[in-house]
């Protein structure tokens, strides 16, 4: 199975423990590792019931790599495990049954690893493979289809699944059992890796309560939401105090710009799909592809199927009526509405825009987006830099030097989502407000500013 990580021996024998202390095996229990990996769950099975004159559990290990597999039957031959090469993805509970436990490190693999064709499958076969979906999500639900009445499961993954956007299903999905446990482990856990890891513990009962272990050693008791909303304001109070901030590098240190998308004062005529824009329009570069802060969240990232019809150029110089050509044909059919704008009673051009838009910035340079307002804080790229952002987005351009990619995991990340909650002002509904100025304080890792030291100096 692609997106393998092997599991540290701490980490599975506390997970195994978590398992077993409270609800030990019995004759006939039956047990689940799925993307087995070589073996490490088994072993750690193993050892734990040896150790403790219980019986070890009937087990199914599932894994699609026939050298992993290999390992994890050479090391445990001596188990009462089926060793099977199959995709667990692909599996039923005809071909298995059920479990009453599973305990595993599932794949982390993001949409972009898949072929289109899995893609397509995995849409069609599960309810929680929504927008950009990671295979760890997939792996809850198979192993969530074959847990057995009263049955436990153990997984770590990464933590994003408790407030992202895509992972709503599975919160939902998640809810109908009862989420016992979930802990925050290091970010160092996997060698080479951070992950920002999380060992979830779900019981096939009905409970309300779920107990949260911070990184910081901190503990609640909660009742999450059971409607998909995020989890993130239940888990994370007061988690500021486990990080520390005082790198001397703020985000306004190593971006050229971090502004809100342009205003159109019109955007029910400005803004379009892309099968109700005038063919010409498109054809003679008058159009860009375009998002709003609420389909960032829709579409889980910038691609939309609008277009925003521009009369400005490439610098952001508003072209001249004389020659707008087919644009002019076309602003002349909404010329009353457009008039009748505030800006244009002010002295803007009839045809223009509220705003003039920096297009140097806002046109053809990678950057990173959020929504102006949002709960929790989530930021997404624009790798191609062809997408405008509109008024209700924030655009983050990284200075040269600074990766993209490395800034968008930071930004991404329950450290830099933690100083925002605690520091951005809040809007209706307790939803987060994103602000220029908020945005430029918050302190990001020293390295990022390792290619801004003239700047800094």
């Amino acid at each position: 199975m692609k997106g393998h990580v092997p599991t540290p021996r701490e980490i599975t024998e506390r997970m195994v423990e978590e398992l077993f202390d409270e609800h030990p095996p019995e004759e006939d229990d039956r047990i689940l590792y799925p993307g087995v990996g070589d073996g490490p769950f088994v072993s750690a099975v193993k050892r734990y019931c040896l150790k403790r004159d219980l019986p070890t559990p009937e087990g199914t290990a599932i894994e699609l790599d026939p050298e992993l597999l290999a390992k994890a039957r050479e090391q445990n031959g001596d188990t009462p495990v089926d060793f099977l090469e199959e995709d667990f993805l692909n599996i039923s509970e005809e071909d298995i049954g059920q479990f009453d436990y599973v305990i595993g490190n599932p794949p982390y693999v993001p949409i972009e690893g898949l072929s289109e064709e899995e893609k397509e499958r995995y849409k069609n076969n599960f309810r929680t493979a929504e927008q950009r979906f990671d295979l760890y999500i997939l792996f809850f639900e198979q192993a969530l289809n074959l847990l057995a009445d009263q049955g436990r499961l153990v997984f770590i993954t990464p933590e994003k699944f408790e407030y992202t956007h895509t992972t709503s299903e599975l919160r939902r999905l998640m809810a109908s059992y009862h989420v016992e446990r979930i802990e925050h482990v290091r970010e160092d856990t996997f060698d080479g890796h951070v992950t920002y890891p999380t060992i979830t513990t779900i019981h096939d009962r009905d409970a309300d309560e779920t107990r949260i272990i911070r990184r910081d050693g901190t503990e609640d008791t909660v009742e999450l939401p059971r409607d998909g909303a995020s989890w993130a304001s239940y888990i994370r109070s007061g988690e500021t105090d486990a990080y520390d901030y005082d790198s001397g590098v703020t985000l306004g240190d190593v971006t050229k710009r971090i502004s809100c998308g342009l205003a159109t004062g019109r955007d029910t005529i400005f803004v379009q799909s892309e099968e109700e824009v005038p063919e010409q329009l498109v054809e003679e570069g008058w159009t860009y592809p375009t998002t709003s802060g609420k389909q960032l969240t829709v579409n889980d990232g910038p691609d939309s199927n609008d277009l925003i019809i521009c009369p400005y150029d490439e610098n952001g110089n508003l072209t001249t009526e004389d020659e707008l050509g087919v644009y002019g044909d076309w602003a002349e059919l909404h010329r009353d509405e457009l008039e009748s704008r505030s800006c244009v009673k002010k002295g803007k051009v009839w045809y223009s825009w509220h705003e003039n838009p920096p297009m140097d910035d806002l046109y053809g340079v990678e950057k990173i987006l959020c929504k102006d307002v949002c709960d929790p804080p989530e930021f997404w790229a624009d790798r191609e830099g062809d997408i405008v952002p509109r008024h209700s987005v924030y655009y983050i351009i990284p200075d040269d030097g600074v990766d993209l990619e490395d800034l968008l995991d930071y930004l991404n990340s329950p450290k830099a989502r933690a100083w925002i909650e605690e520091n951005a002002q809040k809007a209706a509904n307790d939803y987060y407000r994103m602000q220029s100025k908020v945005l430029r304080k918050l302190p990001v890792p020293e390295e990022f500013g390792k290619t801004k030291q003239t700047k800094l100096i």
